[in-house]
């Protein structure tokens, strides 16, 4: 992958995962924003190995659409999600090499 991908990622309200995570204030679980990014990852490169860093939360992320880009570095892909223009988060996948990475 050596262009920018940009898309938009859907949380729906009938998430499962919001049954537990604050059911009166439904808010996206982190782990299901990551796994949004390196699905989006692994469909352009299905047999790496893909290690996650340094995923920073700047706002809560409610059901709903929001916009993505994942951008190639030369650390891997640096991954941002945003909420109307403003970027609610931000992290890096990096793809493992034999010995492993520490970006």
């Amino acid at each position: 992958m050596t262009k920018p991908i940009t898309g938009t990622f859907t949380f729906p309200a009938n998430e499962p995962a919001l049954q537990d995570h604050f059911p009166d204030s439904p808010i996206i679980p982190g782990t299901l924003i990551i796994h949004s990014f390196v699905n989006e990852v692994r469909s352009h490169m299905p047999e790496a190995t893909l290690g996650i860093r340094k995923f920073r939360f700047k706002s809560f992320i409610t059901p709903d659409s929001y916009a993505y880009r994942i951008e190639p570095k030369p650390f891997g892909y640096a991954c941002t999600l945003f909420k109307g223009t403003e970027k609610a988060v931000t992290g890096r996948i990096v793809v493992e090499s034999n010995g492993g990475s520490d970006a």
